[in-house]
This record gives structure tokens, sequence and C-alpha cells, in this order.
């Protein structure tokens, strides 16, 4: 990307944000004016153009403490970009309000500026989501990038780079390398694109390979990543601390720490409660429709993995026949192509067990309704791992150990990037993910996924 593009790119970034805010601010104005006066209105008659420059100010405030949340200068995953505003917006208006009392200019009323916290809260990222897809149309903000490398570590870095857009990276160009070969100056020349960021694995190359490749790469390209080893590739909260003269990674593992564990669990139970209240009178609704649908218990209970290793009864509306498990047995014994099906995802499409209500919750997600029980009663989370059955534990392997250690959720990282479709070793990756990293943000972001996966019914069987 050229000079001139990534100033026009931030150039628009930066009047996308102040139209984010200024329209918050009038979104503010306008409600605060419509509770004092009972008409909405944003400017009072008899409006002058010094009574809005003099309060030029405040909009300024913001694009700063957005360019010292790297808004404008990093490349961010949707949400973590979401999280970034919200919290820049947080501290921009507390700036403004310090401000106003300090400097006691009462030119802008703090009631309009709260309510523009919330507005701008919700507005701001919306913009810039808006903006960057405008931008990504005028070819503009992507960054070409060459890939350096190969392997398990280089596979799962351009899965993440397909999922995850917004980032702008353009891989123009992926060159292999064995570890070993000698062929490092050779490699880094097939892979130099003019205009370019080189990100070399890690993986592909020996420690004196990774030194050499490091000393030719800053000749080549002004950006330079490294994509560290896959065992390196687990926490987000990883920090580069000093000893001396050598650098460590130092990780923290989130939900792993008491604070964390207890926090979310009142959070949740909190939330849970409310949920319960509101969603009663539609529990008794799809109980009397599954009662109705075709004979058996209304409730479907299957033993999981929680916390510990301690099994306990997942509820379920039921959405199977009765015989469903022998007929299961039936279809896999009968098609071999089916059975590795099952194998691999551990659902089988067009499954003939459901019935036609129960296709209907599935697809929804309402049959998982009842686990709000299973929440309250501790045995569960609102978003977690994946309940595990007990007979999948030799499939889980290792990552048992991890999964454990918190309790499942009826929503979690594997559902909202596929649901279903994802292969079983995939949705263990993203279980351990979510437990090394996780944060309230985190979290909230998932059940919004959630409930945007579940509306258009993405993924569902």
């Amino acid at each position: 990307m050229s000079r001139l593009q990534r100033l026009a790119t931030t150039t628009m970034l930066v009047l996308g944000d102040c139209a984010a805010v200024f329209a918050s601010f009038a979104l503010g104005y306008l409600v605060r004016n419509w509770f004092q006066t009972g008409t909405p209105y944003i400017f009072p008659p008899g409006l002058h153009v010094h009574m809005l420059t003099e309060k030029a100010f405040v909009l300024a405030v913001y694009p700063f403490v957005f360019a010292y949340e790297g808004l404008y200068t990093k490349r961010l995953v949707a949400w973590e970009e979401a999280r970034r505003y919200v919290r820049g917006v947080i501290i921009a208006t507390a700036a403004v309000m310090i401000l106003l009392f300090l400097w006691r200019i009462w030119i802008v009323s703090r009631v309009a500026v709260l309510l523009a916290l919330l507005f701008s809260m919700l507005l701001a990222p919306l913009v810039r989501l808006f903006l960057k897809k405008f931008l990504a149309v005028l070819r503009l903000g992507r960054q070409q990038l060459s890939v350096l490398g190969g392997g398990a570590t280089a596979e799962q870095f351009l899965v993440e780079l397909g999922r995850h857009p917004a980032l702008g990276y353009l891989v123009v160009r992926q060159v292999s390398h064995t570890p070993g070969s000698g062929n490092v100056e050779p490699a880094l020349a097939e892979a130099a694109v003019p205009g370019s960021v080189l990100a070399i694995v890690s993986d592909s190359f020996t420690p004196d390979e990774m030194r050499l490749a490091l000393r030719l790469a800053e000749r080549r390209f002004a950006e330079l990543l490294v994509v560290p080893t896959a065992a390196l590739l687990q926490s987000t909260a990883a920090e580069v601390e000093q000893v001396g003269s050598t650098l460590v990674m130092k990780y923290r593992y989130s939900l792993l720490r008491p604070l964390n564990i207890y926090t979310k669990l009142v959070v949740e139970l909190l939330g849970t409660l409310l949920l319960f209240v509101l969603l009663s009178p539609i529990f008794l609704v799809l109980s009397i429709v599954v009662k109705a649908s075709s004979e058996g218990p209304i409730l479907f209970r299957q033993k999981r993995i929680g916390r510990g290793r301690r099994t306990f009864d997942c509820l379920k509306f039921r959405t199977m026949y009765r015989d469903a498990e022998q007929r299961l047995e039936e279809m896999l014994a009968a098609d071999d192509a089916l059975r590795d099906e099952w194998l691999r995802y551990a659902r089988i499409p067009d499954d003939p067990r459901v019935t036609k209500v129960g296709r209907f919750l599935r697809r929804f997600s309402l049959d998982e309704w009842p686990q709000l029980w299973n929440v309250l009663r501790g045995e569960m989370a609102l978003v977690g791992p994946r309940p595990y059955l007990p007979v999948e534990s030799d499939r889980i392997g290792e990552s048992l150990d991890t999964i454990v250690r918190v309790r499942p959720g009826m929503t979690g990282l594997w559902q909202v990037s596929g649901r279903t479709s994802l292969p079983f070793k995939e949705r263990l990756t993203l279980d351990e993910y979510y437990i090394r990293n996780w944060s309230l943000w985190m979290d909230f972001s998932i059940l919004l996924r959630t409930l945007r996966a579940v509306v258009g019914a993405r993924g569902a069987s």
C-alpha cells in the first residue's frame, strides 16, 4: 500500500469516526431536548456558526483517543476492533467530562455527553464496519502479504486470515521452505513482492536460518510478521518481558484464574435468571408443542462431561423419535460414507431420526434453551467449551485435561465459528483457545454472534 493510499485511508477513517461521534452527540441532544421540553430538536432556534465551532473541541478528543487505541495504525479482527472502540469511547467521554469540569465550560450539556456515550458505543464500530467495506470496494486499506514458509502452522495462519477479512491482508505469494535446506536467501528473494509485508513462518526454519532470514528481510521489507511455532500460538494474552538481555514470553490463562472464574459465574447467573423470567411463556408453548408432536417425554437428558470430568444430565427439548438410537445404529451399519460423516462431525445431514418439530427447534437452536437450568445448577455456563459426550473422551485426547477445568457452555467459540460444519479437531482447538484467552468482552461478543448465527440458522443441523 503506497503512502498516498495509506494517507487517504487514514483520513477517511478519521472523518468516519468524527461523523459517528457527531451523530452520537446530535442524537444525545435530540433525546435530552425531547425529555426536557417535549419537543425533539437538536439545535435551538437562532443557531449561529460560532455555537458549533466553540464546541468542536469535544469532537477532537475522540480521534486522539482512538489513535492511542491503535484504531488507525493496527490491523485488528472485527471484535477486537469493536472492543477498542468501546474502551476508546468511554475514555474519550471521561476526558470530555473532566475538561468541562476543570474549565467550568458548560457549553456542552453533560446529559447530552452521557447520552452520546451510549450512542457512540454502537455507532462508531458500525460506521467503521461499513466504511471498511466501502474502502474494500475502492481497493483501499488492503495490504499485500507474502508468506515465507509452509506446514501446519502456515496453513493455520492462512485459514485465520481467510476468517478475518477485516484485517485487510491480501496474500499475493507463498514460498515454501524446508528447515535445514539452506535455501533461505533464494526463498526470500522469491517471496519479495514490491510494497508487500513479509510473514515468516518460524516452523519452517532452523534457529540459524531464522536469524539469517530476519537479517536479510530487513533489506527488502519495511514491515515483517513472524508467525511463531504452533506451540506458542495458544494465548493472545502473551506478553514479552525482559530478563537481563533475554526476552521471554509470559502467558496468563484467563479462565483458569480463580477471580475470573467467579466473575464469570456471577455475571452468567444474573443473566440466566433474567432470561428465565423473560422466556418462561415461550418455554410453556414449546413444551406443549413437543409433547403433542410425537410420543415421548418433553425433555431429552443426555450424559455430558462437565467440569472436573464429572458427568451431568444435559437438558434439551426432545427433537427425535423414541427409537432414535436404534435407527442410528442401523443407518451407520448400512452406510460406510454416513458412518465416516458421523465420526468426523458427530452429526449426519438430514437426520431421519429427527421429528418435524425437532427440525424447526434445531434450526433456530430452540431445543437447547432448557440448558438454562443446567446453568442455574452450576453444571454449565452460558458461554464455554462444547459439552462433550463421555464416549468422545478418547477422541478428545489430551485436550480433555484443559477442557474439563471449566464448565461447558450453551454456546461457544466453536459454535459461532461454524456450528455443526466444523470438524471435530477444529472444535477442540477453538475450545482450548477460548479457555486460554477468555475475557468478559469475548463472552459478550460470542453471545451476540450466536444470536446472529441462530437467527440466520447458519450451520444448524
